[in-house]
């Protein structure tokens, strides 16, 4: 490990919007204003010796508010025998476009 670092410096590009690097410490924080997905940034740090810069993925993923969820307790009512009244089964985040 090298001797005497005297500065560190943190920078990143690409990042999803409302992502941001802390310059001192390098944490990627925020919360994200993007579609759930992969997104490659390009990270550098910087110290009196040098620079590297590599690239970072940061996974967006799904919000369990987003997933999608059958009601509970629907019953649906039909005799052996009768042609069954057509029955539309409910949920939330299970309607196209919405």
């Amino acid at each position: 490990m090298p001797k005497n670092i005297t500065s560190v410096t943190w920078s990143a590009t690409g990042l999803p919007s409302a992502l941001t690097i802390n310059s001192a410490t390098g944490v990627i924080s925020g919360t994200p204003n993007v579609q759930p997905g992969d997104y490659t940034a390009s990270v550098t740090v910087t110290t009196n010796y040098g620079t590297d810069t590599k690239p970072v993925t940061v996974r967006v993923g799904i919000p369990a508010a987003w997933l999608p969820q059958i009601d509970p307790n629907q019953i649906v009512n039909t005799i052996a025998g009768d042609v069954m009244t057509p029955y539309t089964v409910t949920g939330q985040n299970v309607t196209l476009g919405g």
